[in-house]
Formats: structure tokens, C-alpha cells, sequence
């Protein structure tokens, strides 16, 4: 590799770290990969041209993205009310519906969590007389497409290579999320608050490893939140 292509490398690396946290949280370090093996291919078949073309649309797009977080940033800070965040329990109900292939809990909760981006769901309970809980879920209702990854950015054990998630937030009351991996579906999730804000109805349907599946639930927030001080 040239002088210059290193150069070239060296810069594209520091202006992908100027890239917002958020930002870079989902990319992981694919950003300043990108660089490292963009940059000598592109000097090499398209020269200074190229360059000025690759640098240019880094650079396009680095604003926009710090816009973007300050915009997510204002708009959560403007809400009056969030009617998600808070804790959760299920009550039993003639309308709940459990058809999956494990055991049914007897005690099930969720937890909403504001974050800088959205939230971070957090479902726990009560299977067969054990406390249990599921792998906390990064929700960014943002309508953009992203891999389907721990909070770690590493793949999910059981999730298909290649999968896809995203969300979405219809009315303030509504969140709606799905993934799905080469177009086809894997889940589709939502969540929605009464209008008086005291019960949360959950519909998730998709196909698992052991086939389709369907659950509906409806829980009541808990008050006081016990994880509030």
C-alpha cells in the first residue's frame, strides 16, 4: 500500500470516530473497517477521483447523523408524558393467548427503560416455580433496519445470520417492532397502552426454530414502580 492510501486510511478512521456514540454503538467497529478496505481498492481503480467521492459522502453524512441524535435527543426531552417506560405485570385473562412451545409463566413482567435512543425492554418472571428472564432488547424506534445483535453488538445464539431488526413508534401510546432475515418474517411485535395508561397489551407472533408462534398479553403497570427511588 502507498504512503498516500496509508494516509488516506489513517484519516477516514478519524473521521469515522467523530461519528455520534449512538451511532457508532450499532456499527461497532464496521465503520473504520470499512475504511481500511475501501480506501486501497478504491486508489486503486479510481485514483484521486474515487477518493474525493468516498471522503465526500463520509462527510455528507457525519452531520446528518449528529443532527439526527440531537433531533431524537430534543424530541424525547420535549415529551410530556412517556406512557411505556415503567414496570409491568401480566394478569391472567379469558383474552391472553400462550401458544408457544414452552411452559406458560405463571408470574410475567416487563420492564421499559428509557435510553438515549429509545429503550431497553426487559421481560422477567416466574416458570415453573423459578424466577427466570429473557435477554435484554435494545429498542430504537426509528424505522431504520439493523442487525440483530446482543447489547454486546455480538450475533444471538439461535438467530439466524444475516437477521434484521427494527421498530417503529406510531402514536406515543404505540410501539411496534419486527426482524426478519433474507425477507422473511422472524417476529412482529407490539405494544400497546389503554388510553389511560394503566394496561400495556403485548401481541408477538413470528416463527421460532420449532415453529410459528403467537402470544398475547395484557399487563397492568405496577405503583408504585418498584425501581424507582
Amino acid at each position: 500500500m502507498s504512503t498516500f492510501a496509508m494516509r488516506c486510511c489513517r484519516a477516514y478512521r478519524r473521521i469515522a470516530r467523530a461519528f455520534p456514540h449512538q451511532y457508532r454503538a450499532i456499527c461497532g467497529d464496521g465503520l473504520e473497517q470499512l475504511g481500511e478496505d475501501l480506501v486501497p481498492r478504491v486508489w486503486q481503480l479510481q485514483g484521486v477521483v474515487g477518493l474525493i467521492r468516498l471522503f465526500g459522502d463520509l462527510a455528507l453524512r457525519l452531520p446528518c447523523e449528529h443532527f439526527s441524535t440531537w433531533a431524537d435527543r430534543l424530541r424525547e426531552a420535549t415529551m410530556a408524558d412517556d406512557f411505556l417506560e415503567g414496570t409491568w405485570r401480566a394478569r391472567q385473562s379469558e383474552a391472553s393467548v400462550w401458544n408457544v412451545d414452552r411452559p406458560a409463566p405463571q408470574q410475567a413482567y416487563l420492564r421499559f427503560e428509557p435510553t438515549d435512543t429509545g429503550y431497553l425492554m426487559v421481560a422477567y418472571g416466574v416458570v415453573n416455580g423459578e424466577a427466570c428472564a429473557e435477554r435484554p432488547q435494545a429498542i430504537i424506534a426509528d424505522g431504520r433496519r439493523r442487525p440483530l445483535l446482543d447489547l454486546s453488538g455480538r450475533p444471538i445464539p439461535g438467530v439466524p445470520a444475516g437477521a434484521m431488526t427494527f421498530g417503529s413508534r406510531p402514536d406515543p401510546q404505540t410501539l411496534e417492532l419486527g426482524s426478519e432475515v433474507d425477507g422473511q418474517v422472524l417476529g412482529a411485535g407490539r405494544y400497546q397502552v389503554s388510553a389511560d395508561g394503566k394496561t400495556l397489551t403485548v401481541t408477538n407472533k413470528g416463527s421460532g426454530p420449532k415453529g410459528p408462534f403467537e402470544v398475547v398479553m395484557v399487563l397492568e403497570r405496577v405503583v408504585p414502580d418498584p425501581y424507582r427511588a
